[in-house]
């Protein structure tokens, strides 16, 4: 673990729908991946039936513990979950993750999509609930100890209508920065996640946030755009955020949505724009870049990490994690080369 240190803090998105018959979301991207063209992007632990068709159940015993290490193979120092309602099954893996012990050694933050602080009325459940994460001894902290979390702000409409106003959001902020540190748990170090960086950097002004960021990097062409292209639109975002702002800069490991396209998803209308799937060398190339980024940019990337999409974004076009190999095994080349690269980088 290098925290504090010269080196920057790598982490990648977790976004748990992969629970299969639990929810309608994990019956939903067992339909995405299921088509025989889609499921080299399995994660591991699926299983494809007798009858063709596939399971997915990342809730079984021992997956989550097999995940943490993968990655701390590849490197990894967190992963940033996307919080959901405590109850709902894409939940599981963060409570879970919560209460094991830290001997392992990763670490974890959130990403909480802004609409879900809820109004006026209701945002003092989300904070104490996040209050409560960053008090884990495995909480993610950056900058001397401030805990790190994600404002994904990809649509205000439904803030709007909880708040009125973006700007009165910054109530939320404030109330989590206040009893935050009132806990002991520290002023929290939240990056505003948003396509856009001038878009996120207007926000973080109007709410009181700290940085800016990104959840991933659409793009592409119908036909499949190759990696260099993919390369360049990272190095262009990463420009643009730290002209704006202060920035935690975003590392993509693809962007193909069409399993989305040919059997669509309530949550998200794509088109069939995509980036051709990454090699495993590409990975590592897109990280270390992005690495060398922040570190020569280090007075705009202050929090001295990256983000990356993502772990486990499989039906989405974006993973890490090891995939369902054609002999049944977990194809693990992704994490090895991501691995490789970082024993010589730090």
């Amino acid at each position: 673990m290098f925290f504090g240190s010269d080196y920057p803090s790598i982490g990648a998105i977790r976004w748990d729908a992969w629970h299969g018959e639990l929810s309608d979301v994990g019956k939903t991207v067992e339909k995405t991946l299921s088509p025989p063209q889609y499921r080299f992007r399995l994660p591991w632990f699926a299983r494809i039936e007798g009858d063709g068709t596939v399971s997915i159940r990342g809730d079984r015993p021992g997956v989550l513990e097999a995940e943490i290490a993968y990655a701390r193979q590849a490197g990894l120092d967190y992963w940033a979950f996307v919080t959901y309602p405590e109850e709902h099954p894409l939940s599981l893996p963060l409570r879970r993750f919560a209460e094991l012990p830290s001997t392992h050694g990763l670490r974890l933050c959130n990403i909480v999509e802004w609409e879900r602080f809820g109004g006026p009325d209701g945002y003092h459940r989300m904070v104490r609930r996040l209050v409560g994460y960053f008090r884990l001894p495995h909480y993610m902290r950056v900058l001397g100890g401030r805990p790190l979390l994600y404002l994904l702000a990809h649509e205000d409409r439904w803030v709007l209508q909880q708040w009125g106003r973006i700007e009165a959001f910054k109530q939320a902020v404030d109330s989590l920065r206040s009893v935050a540190t009132r806990a002991g748990a520290g002023n929290p170090y939240i990056a505003v996640m948003h396509f856009s960086p001038h878009t996120a950097e207007r926000i973080r002004g109007t709410i009181g946030a700290d940085a800016i960021s990104a959840y991933a990097l659409p793009g592409g062409t119908r036909e499949g755009a190759p990696f260099s292209q993919a390369m360049e639109a990272m190095r262009n975002l990463w420009r643009e955020m730290v002209q704006v702002g202060r920035a935690i800069p975003l590392v993509s490991w693809g962007w193909d949505p069409r399993p989305r396209v040919d059997n669509p998803v309530p949550w998200h209308q794509p088109g069939p724009e995509h980036y051709e799937t990454f090699t495993q060398e590409q990975c590592a190339m897109a990280l270390k870049e992005a690495l060398d980024f922040v570190r020569a940019h280090r007075e705009r990337c202050e929090a001295n990490t990256v983000i990356a999409y993502a772990w486990n974004e499989h039906d989405e076009g974006g993973w890490l994690c090891p995939t369902l190999g054609a002999d049944g095994k977990p194809d693990t080349r992704r994490v090895q080369a991501v691995g490789r690269m970082l024993s010589g980088y730090r």
